[in-house]
């Protein structure tokens, strides 16, 4: 399946209301070029619920704020 965000990049994140559940997601074509360091980034999350590496520009908070 291809999917894509409305600004072409990632969707990595805790999800908000349950945080027992990591998402990413929205890796068209692409996404396999990144699967090493995302495989790191997922593990983190889900094992100490943070990671080193910077993530803001994945939240998928911002895609609401592109939507207005």
């Amino acid at each position: 399946m291809y999917t894509n965000t409305p600004d072409e990049h990632f969707v990595i994140s805790v999800h908000p209301a349950h945080p027992q559940v990591v998402v990413a997601c929205g890796f068209s074509g692409h996404g396999s070029k990144f699967v090493p360091v995302v495989g790191e980034i997922l593990a983190d999350l889900s094992i100490d619920g943070a990671t080193r590496h910077p993530i803001a520009l994945f939240d998928p908070a911002r895609l609401t704020q592109l939507a207005v």
